[in-house]
């Protein structure tokens, strides 16, 4: 299988981490975003991550990538049957604070006569919210022996807030920051750094 991606992007991420989790065998392709390469040819959004399947089927949309990926392993599910939707939930409370960030840095990339510093602040505040219930939901994330969709989305998060926005957030979430710097160190989050210069081209064992 083939990704469709780019290094800094945590929603292709979290795709990569989840197929390492697994031993999912896959390979990493960066892509232009402006229309000029592979992209447009499998995805009319123009988005990433698209994941290109053996028969080549195209398959976008971060969460239903992973979904897909749980028809691809004989491993624990990523997302399991016994608490799915919490697992989904909070998978989704991930991807809300990833998309906080990302718009929060699109703003601030802006020309400053151009920029909202209203839309930014709420942007901040929807960062200061979901880092808060994530501090109280720490006790949902506790370790398993391969990672779920849940805590991969969560701990890819939280590397773009560091990558995108600030380290600082572990200062008023002391429970969250011991989790991250556990799951930060597993090979599958080293491997995926948003600072890579080459793609992800194989299993790990």
């Amino acid at each position: 299988m083939k990704l469709l991606s780019d290094a800094t992007t945590p929603f292709g991420r979290k795709v990569l981490v989840a197929a390492l989790e697994r031993s999912i065998e896959i390979q990493e392709e960066f892509v232009p975003l402006d229309g000029t390469g592979l992209l447009d040819r499998y995805n009319p959004l123009r988005q990433i991550p698209t994941l290109i399947a053996e028969d080549g089927r195209a398959i976008y949309d971060s969460d239903t990538i992973i979904l897909y990926l749980d028809t691809r392993h004989d491993g624990d599910p990523l997302v399991p049957e016994s608490d799915r939707f919490g697992v989904l939930t909070r998978a989704t409370l991930g991807s809300g604070l990833i998309e906080a960030t990302l718009l929060r840095r699109m703003e601030v990339l802006r020309e400053p006569g151009e920029r909202s510093d209203l839309f930014i602040r709420k942007m901040e505040e929807r960062v200061a919210r979901t880092l808060a219930a994530l501090e109280a939901q720490c006790a949902t994330l506790a370790f398993t022996a391969a990672l779920r969709a849940d805590q991969i989305t969560i701990a890819c998060a939280l590397g773009y807030v560091d990558f995108r926005y600030t380290d600082k957030w572990r200062d008023a979430h002391p429970q969250l920051a011991k989790w991250f710097g556990v799951v930060a160190k597993r090979p599958s989050m080293v491997a995926t750094a948003p600072t890579r210069s080459q793609p992800v081209a194989a299993k790990m064992q």
